[in-house]
């Protein structure tokens, strides 16, 4: 069997495609044509992901922020954000960590339409934001009348206006409210403990809470944020499930292409040789080897991927008990850059 084009045009496919499955992928494509990072651009964002993931790893929370910034500048990746608010939240920030990772999820949302590998991002970030919500407050405050308020801050810190009417994070205790208008201020004060949700109503053109007395009357009490039906937190294992998964499939597929053409080939000289094939088929001999070595790499790649795929995919439901610890920094866990994916102790 001197040439069968088709048999070997499938199996380079075939392999090229195990291959691309198990490399680390390419940088995306950027959000748009006019917004395309340059090759200078993702390398170097990569390059300060991997020295902000070694920081975060060491505790070196502070000095980490700032790779992660960095990285973030260069290529605006969700998953270089993500990191940005687990640097706040370790470093005791909470609120300004909430706030990040409510980003950190409205943009992987947009993103994810487009780059399906960021919905998980989007969950992520949604979780950690959830279990951040139970250590602090959120107050709601509804503006009355609000194109005749010029301002509203909320403990110290002036809340956008898109977000007037949205929970907003403050630390536990008393919280000074104030918002301006063109002629007053109008100060309420709010006493809130962890976990708890308020809403406060104000009116722009009164002297304090809208239909309601100055001081607390017009708090409206939501209750506290259950603390339970949280996802599994190996919840993030399971695209990585799914991956290697795959990996399995195409390495069995590999195999199965690359033994009936080892198949092929021995038969093919069997039947003509009668024996010793002659030296002029010798090409031959050396081709069907090297199929029978490509079909057994196919079978253990395959192997392997398919057990780890299932391995992976039954942990990412277990663990997440009430009263289960959330793995430390130095647990195993993703990383994610742009154009890169590894396992560490997630860009």
């Amino acid at each position: 069997m001197r040439s069968r084009p088709w048999l070997r045009a499938l199996l380079f496919g075939a392999a090229s495609c195990l291959c691309l499955c198990t490399l680390p992928g390419p940088a995306a494509a950027a959000d748009d044509a006019a917004s395309t990072p340059t090759p200078d651009a993702v390398e170097r964002a990569q390059s300060l992901f991997k020295k902000g993931a070694a920081l975060f790893e060491s505790r070196r929370y502070a000095l980490a922020l700032e790779q992660f910034r960095a990285s973030y500048a260069a290529v605006a990746s969700p998953n270089s954000r993500l990191y940005i608010a687990r640097c706040l939240a370790e470093l005791g920030d909470l609120t300004e960590a909430y706030l990040e990772f409510e980003g950190v999820a409205d943009e992987a949302a947009a993103r994810a339409k487009t780059e399906e590998r960021y919905a998980q991002t989007e969950q992520t970030a949604h979780l950690e934001r959830d279990e951040i919500a139970r250590k602090i407050a959120l107050l709601t405050v509804t503006v009355a009348r609000p194109e005749s308020a010029t301002s509203l801050t909320i403990a110290g810190k002036e809340v956008p206006r898109e977000r007037w009417g949205q929970p907003y994070p403050v630390k536990p205790g008393k919280a000074e409210v104030v918002l301006r208008t063109q002629v007053t201020s109008i100060p309420q004060t709010v006493e809130l403990s962890a976990g708890e949700a308020k809403t406060l109503p104000i009116d722009a053109d009164a002297s304090g809470p809208s239909g309601a007395p100055d001081g607390d009357a017009g708090l409206l009490d939501e209750g506290t944020i259950p603390p339970a039906a949280a996802p599994s937190p190996r919840a993030y294992l399971r695209p990585y499930a799914y991956a290697a998964g795959g990996v399995g499939v195409a390495g069995l597929g590999v195999f199965t292409i690359a033994g009936l053409m080892a198949n092929g080939t021995y038969s093919d000289l069997a039947e003509t040789c009668r024996g010793p094939c002659p030296v002029d088929r010798q090409d031959d001999v050396d081709a069907g080897k090297t199929q029978k070595t490509v079909a057994n790499v196919g079978l253990v790649v395959g192997a392997i991927g398919l057990v780890t795929g299932t391995t992976l995919f039954i942990l990412s439901f277990t663990g997440g008990g009430a009263g289960e610890p959330q793995p430390s920094a130095t647990s195993p866990e993703l990383l994610i850059a742009p154009g890169y994916v590894g396992l560490r102790g997630a860009f």
